[in-house]
């Protein structure tokens, strides 16, 4: 297949957003004077995934996700505090946690070479605006759409298709998109009818009925595909 247009998911794709989140997280409680524990930071994970899905099955907008999270976190820590301050103190800090994962900048360097590269992330404007379209990714990235700022999020169509119209392409069978998460990257690649592979770094089982048209654990695979 002689693909032109690459759609890249950003965290846990091309940005290391556990070490990023770990890091913002842990200078927020220090901004409050809590002591940074493993276990803060998975009851923090824990709310986090579930308002997550809350916003991929269309249950909560992002701009309620910013701070349920923390009121979750707040509840499952059995802390006090505030969880909207909480939420724009850690998103300020995580705003500038911009980590990518070694080779990332070689493969978006090399593939733009070739390729019409384009990021589509599911985050969240004031975070992903400094992390990514100022990141060193950026002179090779050609647009970069993000969910928060056009109001729809994947798996929806609608975001990918945004994002084909934004770069003027409309031929969907030269389009492939790649990410680390079956519900939000592949399906929306699913239902947006394009090709899907699936960055499967710690080589889980699936346990969704969401078939990927192509399952890669490092980076460096997608050439073979691509080849």
């Amino acid at each position: 297949m002689n693909y032109k247009v690459l759609i890249f998911d950003a965290d846990g794709t091309l940005f290391d957003f556990e070490q990023a989140e770990q890091q913002a997280f842990k200078q927020m409680l220090e901004e409050r004077d809590i002591p940074f524990t493993d276990s803060l930071f998975q009851s923090y994970l824990q709310a986090n995934k579930q308002v997550w899905n809350e916003l991929e099955q269309g249950h909560i907008t992002q701009e309620e996700l910013k701070y349920k999270r923390f009121l979750g976190f707040l509840t499952l820590s059995k802390l006090e505090g505030q969880a909207k301050d909480m939420a724009i103190s850690y998103m300020q800090y995580l705003s500038h946690a911009s980590i990518l994962y070694p080779n990332a900048l070689e493969l978006i360097k090399n593939l733009s070479k070739d390729y019409r590269v384009t990021i589509l992330t599911n985050g969240l404007k004031e975070v992903q605006d400094r992390r990514i379209r100022k990141s060193i990714l950026a002179p090779y990235i050609e647009d970069v759409v993000i969910s928060d700022e056009i109001g729809i999020a994947k798996p929806d169509k609608a975001i990918i298709e945004h994002a084909l119209k934004n770069i003027g392409h409309e031929d969907k069978a030269s389009v492939m998109i790649i990410g680390d998460s079956l519900t939000s990257d592949i399906q929306g690649g699913i239902n947006a009818s394009i090709t899907t592979v699936w960055l499967n770094v710690k080589k889980e089982k699936r346990t969704k009925n969401i078939q990927p048209d192509y399952e890669i654990h490092t980076l460096e695979e997608l050439y073979e595909i691509l080849n």
